[in-house]
């Protein structure tokens, strides 16, 4: 986990915090998401092969309509990744954002809500239909 995300969890809250509530990193009885922990997204994502892909780069919050921030446990400086099932065709629907955790926090911090934002997919025809 990166070192940030987990200061934040260890020293600020376990979950809640956020534009929309982090997820908790256990069950704590408060569900700041569709989802009860980060732990227990992990395990679904195992338990799936496919969405293995998701291991590193597990569900961090959720915007509704299946709309999902991820952070990525590879990156020291935990880039951000957007899931969007409702843009682009199944292989683009998961994509690397331009900035990481705590450029996104700070965002929030200074009263802005992002989404995520799919890079342009030109020469996909899945994704032009």
């Amino acid at each position: 986990m990166p070192a940030l995300l987990r200061r934040l969890y260890l020293e600020v809250a376990n979950g809640g915090f956020g534009p929309d509530g982090v997820l908790s990193l256990t069950d704590t009885g408060k569900w700041y998401s569709e989802e009860e922990s980060l732990l227990r997204c992990v395990r679904e994502i195992k338990s799936d092969p496919e969405f293995l892909y998701l291991l590193h780069t597990p569900p961090l919050m959720t915007l509704g309509c299946a709309i999902w921030w991820h952070v990525d446990f590879r990156t020291p400086e935990a880039r951000m990744w957007g899931w969007d099932p409702n843009a682009l065709c199944e292989r683009h629907r998961f994509f690397e954002e331009r900035f990481t955790l705590a450029q996104w926090l700070e965002n929030w911090l200074e009263g802005n809500r992002t989404f995520p934002h799919p890079p342009p997919v030109v020469d996909c025809p899945d994704c032009l239909n």
